[in-house]
């Protein structure tokens, strides 16, 4: 490395230097004729650290699971450790570690190299999430589903646990930039989930063991010069499910599930920058494979049919043109996707289904879909004060097999931002869409058991209007406010039956205040709106019957910091939110349905102390009140007939104390 002149050398050579007059200024220091050949930096050569590294001891008090999806952490002892730090190595190489509560229900963690010319990266991270505790008269035998004397407690929840793997090498060749990379990551999810099945010709509801792996792989390598760039790429990915699906003994299946499957994408992208204009590319080609069938029964196959042998093959292009031309800027985009779908069509016999009418025989339908989607957009600034973007978004899908095979969307949209003073901003943006399409017509392949008047709402025909209205008004340094509204309306004005209208209302409002140079004080809230009306026939005819949705969103919130305390040492904080949301189904002929609402309280507190330089202990604690309903949820002997898994409603105290020891490098 380059030899350094530290103060304390200098300072020396002041002194032992011939005096150049009468001055002892390091300026006037003589060093020409000093051999510095073998000096070296032993300072420069040390490690060096920045960042920090912390240990978390704490303990959660529950009598609900459901509280490890807000503390990520369960009720019980708890210990993680966070981390956010630095090692130089040498002036070229350097180690980051990343963590956040690794170690914990939900953990995170990275380690990563990085020099001129290596980047490796190894991660872990655990993911817990938890439904409810469920009550079901089945349990499995293996794969088999076993009636139980008595209902045993299931705990609805899933593990994911992901390992990755990655490394990238780039150097410079002939004046030209390369870079070559690989990425390997290891995802296992188990646990339990809610579903439904038919047993006995009776409707059961069931906790359904999970129990999957997915591999996923990334290469590629890239090549660029000054005003232009090129790569290839590849994604695969590999899914195994230990459970092909779920038997009721000698008598056959009664669910089949996801079954495995894999996928292959090859890539090839290029851009070209010339001035001010620049070119960006992407061609893609993908294959997805099924083996596995769709089905466990080995009686609901054709004969000789073992396996799906199911291909899907897919293809993609895209293109963006950016260039500014006296003071506007224009961007064009295109986009092409298509799939093509090459399963072999095999007669199933529809009498072994589930949901058997006919009793007939029926063919798989292998169904495409191709789209097209462009757009136009261009911004400029029509003073200092005042900016302007107007655009053009459009998008042609064809579907085979469909109960409309072509759809078309329009929209054009507008945006301006004007800064009115020098504390105020304001935003607006405009926009109106439209789709129509082909011929609407009932399919036998997908809807023979739909009303000839129904209208899927992302296939009908519908007028979308959208506005926006921002501002952020600071009156003074110290003080900053925002505020958002938003509405949108959705109009199927050609359906009869099916979903005739929504509309979406919403506002956002936040402010901040910094009251003095240690107390600080902030503030949120908001709500939404989202209304719909749809109709229904139950005489298989016109619409003879309505219901409103109506949901509504609510949060707030405020919270205040003060630093400063005891000779700058220690600061403290709170923060309170509640969010609450909720959904009202109003039905024209019979009883509206019951109630579906959440809310919860939350109270944040925590207080850092620096010990020393370098070493601080911080304390947070946590509270939440915690309630939601569902009508649908009902005992599981309540309804002759109908098995469910009880009650999956929460209402819970929630406690976290948490002991952080975090020191600086």
């Amino acid at each position: 490395m380059k030899a350094q002149l530290s103060m304390t050398a200098l300072a020396i050579l002041s002194v032992m230097a011939p005096a150049q007059g009468a001055s002892f200024a390091l300026s006037q220091a003589n060093t020409q004729s000093l051999d510095t050949s073998s000096w070296a930096c032993k300072r420069c050569d040390a490690p060096q650290a920045s960042g920090t590294i912390g240990l978390s001891a704490g303990a959660v008090q529950s009598n609900d699971d459901h509280v490890a999806n807000r503390f990520g952490a369960r009720d019980g002892a708890v210990a993680g450790v966070n981390a956010n730090a630095t090692l130089n190595g040498d002036e070229e190489g350097r180690l980051d570690l990343n963590a956040d509560q690794l170690g914990m229900s939900s953990g995170y963690g990275q380690a990563r190299y990085r020099d001129n010319h290596i980047d490796a990266q190894f991660d872990y991270a655990k993911l817990r999430t938890v439904d409810a505790t469920a009550q079901t008269q089945y349990g499995f035998d293996g794969r088999n589903l076993v009636a139980l004397d008595q209902p045993i407690d299931v705990d609805l929840e899933q593990r994911r646990e992901r390992t990755g793997l990655g490394l990238a090498y780039q150097d410079v060749m002939a004046g030209l930039n390369w870079r070559t990379y690989a990425r390997y990551d290891h995802e296992s999810k188990t646990g339990f989930k809610s579903s439904s099945t038919r047993f006995i010709k009776s409707p059961v509801n069931i906790a359904a063991p999970v129990d999957t792996t997915t591999q996923t792989f990334n290469a590629g390598a890239e090549l660029g010069g000054e005003q232009w760039h090129t790569a290839v790429s590849y994604q695969g990915s590999l899914f195994e499910n230990n459970y092909d699906g779920l038997y009721n003994g000698e008598r056959g299946a009664v669910q089949a599930l996801a079954p495995n499957n894999e996928a292959h994408l090859v890539a090839l992208s290029g851009q070209y920058r010339m001035g001010k204009t620049r070119l960006t590319g992407r061609l893609t080609q993908g294959w997805l494979y099924q083996n596995d069938t769709d089905f466990v029964d080995p009686l609901g196959a054709p004969n000789g049919i073992t396996n799906a042998n199911g291909e899907v093959r897919t293809q993609g292009a895209n293109l963006r043109l950016t260039s500014a031309l006296s003071g506007v800027r224009l961007a064009a985009k295109y986009d092409y996707s298509d799939r093509d779908n090459r399963t072999p069509v095999f007669a199933y016999d529809q009498s072994l289904s589930i949901d058997s009418l006919s009793g007939t025989a029926r063919m798989n339908t292998p169904l495409d879909i191709t789209r097209h989607r462009y757009g136009l957009d261009a911004n400029t600034r029509l003073s200092q004060r005042v900016a302007l973007e107007a655009g053009y978004q459009g998008e042609r899908t064809e579907r085979s097999h469909s109960v409309r095979e072509t759809t078309e969307d329009n929209t054009v949209w507008a945006r301006t931002r004007i800064s009115a003073l020098d504390t105020l901003d304001l935003g607006l943006k405009a926009s109106y869409g439209q789709r129509d399409g082909s011929r609407y017509q009932a399919s036998e392949a997908t809807s023979s058991e739909d009303n000839t008047l129904l209208r899927k709402y992302y296939l009908a025909d519908r007028d979308r209007t959208e506005l926006s209205i921002d501002a952020s008004y600071s009156p003074f340094a110290a003080l900053s406010l925002d505020a958002t509204v938003r509405y949108a309306k959705d109009d199927y004005s050609e359906s009869e039956i099916g979903l005739l209208d929504a509309d979406d209302l919403s506002y956002d409002l936040s402010a901040n205040y910094r009251v003095t140079e240690a107390l600080n004080l902030h503030a949120f809230a908001g709500q939404q709106w989202i209304e719909s009306n749809q109709a229904g026939s139950q005489s298989f005819a016109s619409a003879d019957w309505t219901y409103r949705i109506e949901d509504q969103f609510d949060y707030a919130g405020v919270g205040a910091s003060y630093g400063g305390l005891m000779d700058d040492r220690l600061t403290v904080g709170a923060d309170y939110q509640y969010t609450e949301s909720s959904s009202d189904t109003q039905v024209s002929e019979g009883q509206p349905y019951g109630d579906y609402f959440q809310w919860a309280h939350s109270v944040r507190a925590y207080a850092d102390y620096a010990v020393s330089t370098r070493t601080s202990v911080r304390l947070d604690y946590r509270y939440e009140r915690y309630y939601d309903t569902d009508y649908a949820d009902v005992a599981s002997d309540s309804i002759p007939g109908l098995i469910t898994l009880g009650d999956l409603g929460h209402n819970y105290n929630a406690h976290l104390l948490m002991l952080t020891l975090t020191y600086s490098l």
